[in-house]
């Protein structure tokens, strides 16, 4: 369904000018890309409105996806696989603020929050086979990652002076979940690098 879309998007660009080969797979690289996120965002109110979330899907979002854009991590192969893991992403946030926030203390999840934070800091960006950074592309990202860190510690004081514990809950998950995504990317790195030396040794950065 998605590629029949993606198909027709195409050629009715291809209706206005002649496309070579390199622009045809950059215009359906970046029509895949719009309809995934079109997709998800669909997928993400649905599940906000159904367990009466929306606000704390929306927050998630919001302070999620700038991040995610700029301190990379693991991404899944194929599109239908992100689908599925994104949104089970944002029904176990759901899952959380119904059944596991209850136990636990605002001070618990700001502690929970900043310590990913800071983990989040040291490690990120973390580039991917599919999306390389250059090292003056990690020093652009490095200081707009500093930048959206910052807007979030301004975020979780206004959220505590308003006793709002979902959206600090909320933020404290966007962290852990980020810092799973780069572990995850750096154990992949790892992997890929043992298999292609064919023995262990050790990993430079």
């Amino acid at each position: 369904m998605l590629q029949k879309i993606v198909d027709a998007l195409v050629n009715k660009q291809s209706q206005n000018y002649v496309m070579t080969d390199e622009d045809e797979k950059i215009y359906r690289y970046g029509y895949v890309l719009l309809c995934e996120v079109f997709l998800n965002l669909v997928i993400a109110l649905a599940i906000g409105i159904v367990f009466s979330k929306t606000k704390e899907v929306i927050f998630f979002l919001g302070m999620y996806i700038p991040l995610r854009s700029f301190c990379g991590g693991w991404h899944a192969d194929k599109i239908w696989k992100c689908t599925v893991i994104s949104n089970v992403i944002l029904l176990l946030q759901v899952y959380g603020i119904e059944n596991i926030k209850m136990y636990l203390s605002m001070s618990g999840m700001l502690l929970i929050f900043f310590f990913n934070m800071v983990c989040v800091y040291f490690i990120s960006p973390v580039d991917t086979e599919m999306k390389k950074i250059s090292q003056d592309e990690k020093k652009t990202y490095k200081r707009k990652i500093k930048f959206i860190l910052v807007f979030h510690v301004i975020i979780a004081i206004i959220t505590v002076l308003s006793d709002v514990d979902e959206f600090i809950f909320s933020l404290m998950f966007v962290y852990i979940i980020q810092n799973v995504m780069l572990l995850m990317e750096i154990i992949k790195h790892r992997k890929c690098y043992f298999r292609r030396n064919g023995k262990l040794e050790k990993v430079e950065k």
